[in-house]
C-alpha cells in the first residue's frame, strides 16, 4: 500500500539515482551510512526489486528503478512545491510582460485606463493585447499565452475562473450633422433608418445581432463592418445609425463629437467578465495583474 511507504525514502531513492553511490547520496542528504543502508533495504523490500546493484560503474539502477525514476521525481517535485512558500511579486521592480485577451475595441477601452496605473505601480512592466476566436480562448488561457481574458465568453470547464466586471447595454450613434435625427430617437425612426451591422459579432453580443436581423429589414443594412472601431472612419461620412455598446459609444462620441442616442427599443444587454485559468489562480504576478485590471473600473 502507498500509505505504508515513508515518503522520505523517496528522497533516498532519488539521491542514489543521481549520485550512483550510497555514500555520496548520504552526504548530499546529510544521512549516515547505516541509515542510508537501512533506507535502501526498505525501498528494496517495498518495491520487491534490488533497485540498485553495485558494479564497476557504481550503484547501477535496475530496469525497475529506471521505470520508477520519473514517477518518484514528479512526487518529490510536487511535495517540494507544496511545502515551499509562494513566491512574491514586486511590480515596482518587475519588467514582466503581461498579456490580456480582449476584442479590439475592448483593448481600446482598457489600455487608456491601464497605462496610468502601470506608470505609478509598475513603470517597467509591459503589456500585450491579443485577440482570439471564442472557441480558442480557453486554450490561450491554459497555455499561459494570455494571463487573463476580458469579454462575454462562455466556458463549461471548471478550470476557468471568472469575475464579473460590469453589466453593459447598448445605445445608438449618429453623426452630428444628421439631416433628420437631432438628439432623440423614436421607435419608428430607429426601425426605419439605415443601419450598420457588425459581423462577425463578438462573443456575448448575439442579442444585438439577433434583434437587428429580426426587427429591421435586410435592405436597411447598408454596410457590414468587421469591428465597432470601424465606426471611427465611417460614421462621420454617413447618415447610417450605429448601435454600439455604451462604453464604446461614449468613447467614440468624445473623439468624433457624434450624437449619442438612447435606444427606443429593448435590446438584451451583456455582462463583461474577467477570466483566468486554474493554473495561474494562486500565482502572485497573475493575481496582481487581475486586481489592477479590476481596479481600473473604480479609477
Amino acid at each position: 500500500m502507498v500509505h505504508s511507504l515513508d515518503l522520505r525514502l523517496l528522497s533516498v531513492f532519488d539521491a542514489i539515482m543521481s549520485k550512483r553511490s550510497v555514500t555520496q547520496a548520504g552526504n548530499a542528504l546529510g544521512l549516515s551510512q547505516p541509515l542510508m543502508s537501512q533506507s535502501l533495504s526498505k525501498l528494496r523490500h517495498y518495491f520487491g526489486d534490488p533497485l540498485f546493484v553495485k558494479t564497476s560503474a557504481g550503484m547501477t539502477p535496475t530496469p525497475r528503478a529506471h521505470d520508477l525514476h520519473e514517477q518518484i521525481s514528479e512526487v518529490l517535485r510536487i511535495m517540494k512545491e507544496s511545502l515551499e512558500p509562494l513566491p512574491t511579486f514586486d511590480p515596482a521592480s518587475s519588467s514582466r510582460t503581461f498579456t490580456f485577451l480582449a476584442t479590439d475595441f475592448g483593448a481600446a477601452l482598457l489600455l487608456p485606463r491601464l497605462l496610468p496605473l502601470l506608470a505609478r505601480r509598475g513603470p517597467r512592466i509591459r503589456v500585450r493585447a491579443i485577440t482570439a476566436p471564442g472557441k480558442e480562448v480557453e486554450d490561450v488561457l491554459e497555455s499561459g499565452e494570455a494571463d487573463i481574458a476580458y469579454g462575454s465568453f462562455r466556458f463549461t470547464s471548471s478550470s476557468i475562473h471568472q469575475k464579473r466586471i460590469y453589466d453593459a447595454d447598448y445605445l445608438c450613434m449618429a453623426r452630428a450633422g444628421h439631416p433628420t435625427i437631432h438628439g432623440k430617437l423614436t421607435e419608428e425612426m430607429y426601425l426605419n433608418a439605415s443601419h450598420a451591422l457588425v459581423s462577425p459579432v463578438p462573443c456575448g453580443y448575439e442579442g444585438l445581432e439577433n434583434f437587428l436581423i429580426k426587427n429591421i429589414s435586410s435592405e436597411k443594412f447598408l454596410i457590414t463592418i468587421p469591428s465597432f472601431l470601424t465606426i471611427i472612419t465611417t460614421l462621420p461620412h454617413s447618415d447610417i445609425l450605429f448601435t454600439v455598446p455604451r462604453l464604446v459609444g461614449v468613447k467614440l462620441a468624445q473623439m468624433m463629437k457624434a450624437q449619442l442616442l438612447e435606444l427606443p427599443v429593448a435590446i438584451p444587454g451583456f455582462t463583461v467578465y474577467q477570466f483566468w485559468h486554474e493554473r495561474y489562480h494562486k500565482d502572485p504576478a497573475n493575481k496582481w495583474f487581475r486586481e489592477i485590471m479590476r481596479e481600473m473600473y473604480n479609477a
